[in-house]
């Protein structure tokens, strides 16, 4: 029975060691327990079934880590689970659309952010900090880039 103690806090220092290095690096509270599972189960070897098995748990549990390790880095898995999208979009150049004093409405609720239309584009506006209902008539009072500022009419 006390071998499957000792598997188990092995394999459980194992795997908590890969998650800090692969999943949740940074947090240093996961790496730690599962150094403490390690050390653990290897010293429950050694007391329990002596010298020779300590070693031979040891250099296992080395080896297995490793092999994890670089079985983990080298899969294919971390493909599949990690963003591989980017961003190609670029800001348009308000300044070239709108002008001051253009007229249009609000769409969301401005607080003090919000959607309004000019035309038949919606824009993302700012106020100077009033709160605006939506249907409300505004107007482009500043232009700061490419951030719109609107007030009431």
């Amino acid at each position: 029975m006390p071998w499957i103690v000792i598997v188990v806090l092995i394999a459980l220092g194992i795997l908590f060691l890969l998650l800090e290095l692969l999943v949740i690096p940074g947090t240093t509270f996961v790496g730690i327990i599962g150094l403490i599972a390690l050390a653990l189960g290897v010293y429950q070897t050694f007391i329990i079934y002596g010298t020779g098995w300590g070693i031979f748990a040891l250099l296992l549990t080395i080896l297995v880590g490793i092999s994890l390790l670089i079985l983990s880095l080298r899969s294919k898995t971390w493909k599949k689970a990690m963003l591989a999208t980017s961003i190609n979009s670029k800001i348009d150049q308000v300044k070239e659309k709108y002008k001051i004093g253009d007229e249009g409405i609000s769409v969301s609720r401005l607080t003090p952010m919000g959607k309004a239309r000019f035309g038949d584009e919606f824009i993302e506006v700012s106020t100077f900090g009033d709160f605006v209902d939506p249907g409300k008539k505004i107007r482009i009072v500043e232009i700061k880039n490419n951030k719109v500022l609107v007030e009431t009419i």
